[in-house]
Formats: C-alpha cells, structure tokens, sequence
C-alpha cells in the first residue's frame, strides 16, 4: 500500500471528527502499519498549512545541486574554449596533456556555466549513421568545395584514415580545373591516393556523368573516383566535417587558414584518433598502428 492513500485515509478520518488516538488504531488494523501519533500530527499539519499538497512525499531532491570543480579547472577550459573554439570532449584531452582530468560532464558544466555555450539546437545530439574509414593513410582522399559569404569557395581535402587536412584553399571559382589543379600539386607533395571521394557536384561530373573530364583525369592518374549516394552527405562525412570545423575555429586563427591547418593537424587531438593528432596517423602511421588499436 502507497503512503500517500493511507495518508488519504488518514485525512478523511480527521474530517469526521476521530482523533489521531484513533486514527492510529484504525490504521493499523486495516494495514498492518504502524504510524505513531507524532507522525500523524505532522500529516494533520502539513495538509491544514498547504492548499497544494497532493499527500504524496516531497521530494528530497536540492532544488539547485551543487556544481563542484576547482578554479583550476575552470580557468583551463574557459581557455581552450576561447582560444581554440574546441568542444568537451577535445577540451578534456587538452586538460589531460597537462594533468588535469575531469569527466565530459564537468567540461559542459563549465562551459554552460561560464556562457561560453554557442547556444546550438545540436548540442548534445547524437546523430546515428554508418562509419567507414580506410585502413592506410592514401588509401583514400576527400575533397569538398564551400561557398563563402563573399562567393569565393573554400576546398579541403582530407585523408580519409588519418583526417589529416592535407591543404585548403580558397579559389574563385568551384570548376573543375580548379579542383584537378588542388589535387595535382597535393599530390606532388604526398604522392597520389588510390580513390577520391567526392559528393555530386558539377566539378566532379554531377549524379549522371560518369565520363566527365574529372573521372577522365581520374582515369588518367589510375585513381578511382568514388562518388557519394544522392541526398547522402554524411558519405563525404569527414571533410564535411572539417568545413564545420574551419567554419567554428577560423576566427580564433584570425582568418589565417594555413596557420588553422597547422594546428588541426599537428596539436588538435581527434576523438576518433584515440586523442591523437591528424600527423601521429599520417606521417607516424607505423609507429602508432599497436597504440591507435587498442
């Protein structure tokens, strides 16, 4: 039996003029509980005083709980946030590289706390797709064109293992030859990538095309390109997110995107690199391959 319907019984017993004596002795009987006169009194009080009480336990819950973490803590994420940009989970491995380890929790308390939250209707959510990610740094290259606000267009490219962000440019225009001419002297640095990746847009040949002058320079260099399904943009999942993320941090680099690329690469760590950095998986691959598979 629910406290709150023998508290009932209890009440309607009062209204009829019986005194808690007997009240205490009729409950008993009835529910083979024992609630002494004190306690009944209390009930009595607290349902005389108070209009709102619905006879059920108030809850024993602090109105406001208690958020503990140490100045320490609050100065290191209030300044990796500001100067970086970076979210919970890249604050709390930059705090663990010099020591200090906190839950993810505590990381968005204090960002909430201290108003450096961005307000997003995201924050928070998990979005469920399918993940795919190739073995070997080359295996595979993303690339992907983002129009500015000014109508220039902003290109990445990405290694698809690593995440490493071997260049990014602003062009002109988003054509094909623009792309072909990126791709080119990327690849006279790190060599050429057995497939590219890419969405369906007219720079790459478009949904349809399968014999544009982009699969025609593909064919030429022996790599295969690798279109994304239509309406799939998490396909391209991984340079669509280094757009976002040049969109976030960018202005913490001043506008600077080599000296942005520069600590992508090297000195931001990557959750799904178990905390390393883009270069620890390119150029390092061999040396970290036993620790990045654990």
């Amino acid at each position: 039996m629910e406290k709150y319907l023998i508290r009932r019984q209890f009440i309607k017993l009062r209204i009829k003029g019986k005194t808690n004596k007997e009240c205490e002795k009729i409950i008993r009987e009835k529910y083979s509980v024992n609630f002494d006169r004190r306690t009944l009194r209390r009930w009595w009080k607290r349902f005389s005083g108070s209009d709102e009480w619905d006879l059920r336990d108030f809850s024993q819950k602090p109105a406001k709980l208690p958020i503990k973490f140490s100045e320490e803590e609050k100065e290191v994420v209030e300044k990796v946030r500001k100067n970086f940009g970076y979210g919970p989970k890249k604050i709390r491995i930059q705090a663990q590289r010099i020591g200090i380890d906190m839950s993810i929790s505590t990381v968005k308390r204090i960002i909430k706390q201290t108003g450096l939250s961005k307000g997003s209707k995201m924050e928070g959510v998990k979005l469920k797709w399918v993940r795919f990610e190739r073995p070997n740094p080359n295996d595979m290259w993303q690339i992907d064109g983002d129009e500015n606000d000014d109508g220039t267009w902003r290109v990445p490219v990405v290694d698809d293992c690593s995440r490493y962000c071997l260049g990014v440019y602003n062009i002109k225009d988003n054509t094909t030859e623009a792309m072909i001419i990126i791709l080119e002297s990327l690849i006279a640095i790190h060599g050429k990538p057995k497939q590219i990746l890419t969405d369906n847009g007219s720079e790459f040949g478009g949904s349809k095309d399968w014999d544009s002058d982009f699969d025609k320079w593909c064919e030429k260099m022996e790599i295969i390109h690798i279109r994304s399904g239509v309406h799939k943009p998490t396909t391209v999942g991984k340079v669509s997110a280094v757009q976002r993320t040049i969109q976030a941090e960018l202005p913490h680099w001043k506008g600077d995107l080599e000296l942005w690329r520069m600590m992508y690469n090297h000195e931001r760590p990557h959750e799904s690199l178990r905390g390393l950095t883009p270069a620890d998986v390119y150029f390092q691959f061999k040396r970290h391959k036993k620790h990045y598979e654990l």
